[in-house]
């Protein structure tokens, strides 16, 4: 391919990438009155949110119910919702699925029935990805993740099973990128034994 052609299909990439932004930002703006707008964000990151969910709290009825919540706040505070664009609104979207899966963990009858779980034999849709040969203790780690504090399960959710960057996490969390930076290094010392051979290479 000619260098012009190569630049050029560069440009139109990164125009529609400009084009996409700004009109996922204006869905943003426009959702904080129009509810179709809303029902289009939900439809964009119900999925996410799930799965973010399902992670934290290893029970897919449960991480419905929970998902069902985050909306519902979402829809509640959309109006009052002081960001601009689709990255503000996602991590705003992120903090108050933490915040009520954290919530629902803080109780102690809760919490231990999420452990019974984790310790038993489930085993989430990531180990399917995984070679056959390779069979961590999905179970044990679950279970070890599920006994840090629940601003630390956080963390590492949305590190290994989200990918978000630390810069990101740090803006979910309202943190400096050094604090998360830290803190995922402090527990990933608790957890090493378990999280060495499934996160081998990714700290």
């Amino acid at each position: 391919m000619a260098l012009g052609a190569i630049i050029l299909a560069t440009m139109v990439g990164a125009m529609a990438k400009l084009v996409e932004r700004t009109e996922d930002n204006d869905l943003v703006l426009r959702a904080k009155t129009q509810a179709e707008a809303l029902g289009r964000l939900y439809e964009m990151y119900y999925e996410r949110i799930f799965r973010f969910c399902v992670y934290r709290l290893f029970n897919k009825e449960i991480a419905e119910d929970v998902t069902s919540a985050v909306f519902l706040n979402v829809a509640r505070g959309i109006r009052d919702f002081a960001g601009r664009s689709e990255q503000d609104f996602r991590y705003w979207l992120y903090a108050i699925a933490a915040n009520q899966a954290n919530a629902y963990i803080r109780k102690s009858s809760r919490r231990k029935k999420l452990l019974a779980e984790a310790a038993g034999s489930m085993v989430l849709a990531r180990a399917d990805s995984l070679e056959k040969s390779f069979e961590p203790d999905w179970p044990g780690l679950y279970a070890a993740i599920l006994r840090l504090k629940p601003k630390h399960q956080t963390i590492v959710t949305l590190r290994f099973f989200e990918n978000f960057s630390y810069e990101q996490i740090a803006q979910i969390l309202d943190v400096s990128e050094a604090t998360a930076r830290v803190t995922l290094h402090r527990i990933l010392n608790k957890l090493r034994n378990q999280l060495q051979t499934v996160f081998d290479g990714e700290i």
